[in-house]
């Protein structure tokens, strides 16, 4: 039986996720979604919760749906892949398919061969500092266009995260049409204009993931983070996940009275853009800390299986109740932030 694996946030899941899903069910006998819970890698609540996220997966044609961590799963986009490609291949995936926008694998394979050269990383390092986004300062580094678009570099690092992990995982990529402009839509448009838009949402997603999504909890934890962060200490500060050069101070001085926005934009500078910072605030409340993300990077914390279809039951193994602890807390907080609990056992859809 081959089985491949897709890494996925389907926040929400719309055509375009869909296609990829149908992609990898032409190649394959099972596909299995690698999913972020409760929070993503923007650093801020899901637009519906993770149960209901794996059922939309499953109705748009995966078989099964297991949970990234959370310490994976609210990284960049480095951490973010070798916390999926370490699961898929722990599950024994024979193919990793995601979506570029070059959708040609020997250009991502030539990009990845380059950022793997000392110099380059230096000269990435130097570009960021100067305070351009990571995917434009891989292109400024390397010369390679292509790196300017952040599905290319995600792809890049799945690419390199294969290679970290010794993985037999045979990687396949397809054109990714999402259009990024709401105002001039195509025949796929990205989640993040869908959370922004109900009318594109009615036009490029499912009845089933239309009734789900909602801003609530997000608009919600936006006002509580900069209360938290308010009683966090310097020490504290100091030692999570993505702090540095003294990001702690700006941090713990800024005025967290005048909420979530204007804080982020006194603590932003040219190298710590808005989307890392919204990850170092969510890392701050999740206390996850440096010392941890390097632990669970050499031992890897178990995955969850979220959803599966009836004849795909017995195609993951269940870790029920060994799941991490930074997970288990980023649940509790997102059904605080909901007012109600989501169900936590396996759900089971008949075929």
């Amino acid at each position: 039986m081959k089985l491949a694996a897709i890494i996925c946030e389907f926040n929400p899941l719309h055509t375009g996720h869909k296609r990829l899903i149908d992609y990898a069910k032409s190649i394959s006998d099972k596909v299995v979604c690698i999913m972020s819970g409760n929070f993503t890698q923007r650093g801020l609540p899901a637009c519906a919760d993770k149960y209901s996220r794996a059922v939309h997966a499953l109705m748009a044609g995966a078989d099964a749906v297991v949970e990234m961590p959370t310490v994976f799963a609210t990284s960049a986009a480095e951490n973010f892949a070798f916390g999926g490609v370490s699961i898929a291949a722990k599950l024994g995936a024979d193919f990793l398919v995601f979506g570029s926008e070059c959708g040609d694998l020997p250009t991502l394979n030539r990009c990845a061969d380059v950022i793997e050269n000392t110099a380059v990383q230096e000269k990435i390092k130097q570009e960021i500092a100067k305070g351009v986004s990571y995917p434009k300062a891989l292109a400024l580094a390397t010369g390679l266009a292509e790196l300017d678009k952040p599905n290319n570099t995600l792809s890049i690092e799945y690419l390199r995260a294969i290679r970290k992990t010794g993985s037999s995982i045979t990687p396949l990529t397809i054109i990714r049409e999402d259009n990024r402009n709401e105002n001039t839509p195509l025949n796929y448009v990205s989640s993040s204009c869908l959370r922004k838009n109900k009318e594109l949402l009615a036009k490029y997603s499912f009845d089933f993931v239309e009734k789900s999504v909602s801003n609530e909890i997000e608009n919600i934890y936006c006002e509580l983070a900069p209360i938290i962060l308010s009683v966090t200490t310097k020490e504290q500060l100091r030692t999570i996940e993505g702090v540095s050069e003294g990001l702690e101070n700006r941090i713990f001085n800024a005025d967290k009275s005048m909420g979530y926005d204007r804080m982020i934009e006194e603590i932003k500078t040219k190298r710590y853009t808005r989307l890392k910072l919204q990850r170092i605030v969510l890392h701050t409340i999740l206390n996850i800390t440096k010392e941890y993300v390097l632990n669970c990077k050499t031992e890897f914390p178990t995955f969850k299986m979220l959803a599966t279809k009836q004849n795909a039951v017995t195609l993951i193994p269940r870790t029920d109740g060994k799941f991490d602890e930074t997970t288990k807390r980023a649940d509790c907080l997102y059904s605080a932030l909901g007012g109600k609990k989501p169900p936590r056992k396996l759900i089971v859809i008949d075929d």
